[in-house]
């Protein structure tokens, strides 16, 4: 007669925070997780930027087996935490389109992706000025246009 496995329970938030290494692949995962806290996040994180600190300074002294830190990965992750959940998509957004265009797929696809990093990096650079008058004038020119389409008969 063999015993049922009892079902795997989920991890903890708090497991989660004190040990990222052990449930997260990598440190935007962290940011990404729904169920955790902003100072959880922020606690997983310096965990893992701890971590990444001392592998380099290990690696720096001869000590290390040759495996990345992800420090940047860390520091980035850390910077999205930071953002407004806009900038933070917009962030998401770029670095995917990044990582595509970097990758070098062959075919239009290039052409499109360096085109769409472009309008969005453009966009993340407006300031709120700037978006007013975008919009004061998209709304002109929709007004502009209906008078229009109401003189062709």
């Amino acid at each position: 007669m063999t015993i049922p496995e009892a079902p795997a329970t989920p991890p903890t938030n708090l497991a989660k925070a004190r040990h990222p290494h052990v449930h997260f692949d990598a440190p935007i995962a962290v940011v990404d997780d729904q169920d955790l806290s902003k100072s959880q996040k922020l606690a997983a994180l310096d965990s893992l930027e701890q971590d990444a600190r001392q592998l380099a300074t290990a690696s720096a002294e001869g000590m290390g087996g040759g495996e990345p830190t992800k420090l940047h990965e860390v520091l980035a992750a850390k910077a999205a935490l930071e953002l407004p959940a806009t900038d933070y998509a917009y962030d998401v957004v770029l670095r995917d389109l990044q990582t595509r265009l970097e990758a070098e797929h062959p075919g239009t696809a290039l052409d499109i992706i360096a085109a769409a990093l472009a309008a969005l990096k453009a966009s993340m650079q407006l300031t709120a000025p700037d978006l007013e008058k975008a919009a004061t004038a998209a709304a002109a020119e929709q007004a502009d246009e209906a008078a229009r389409e109401k003189l062709d008969p």
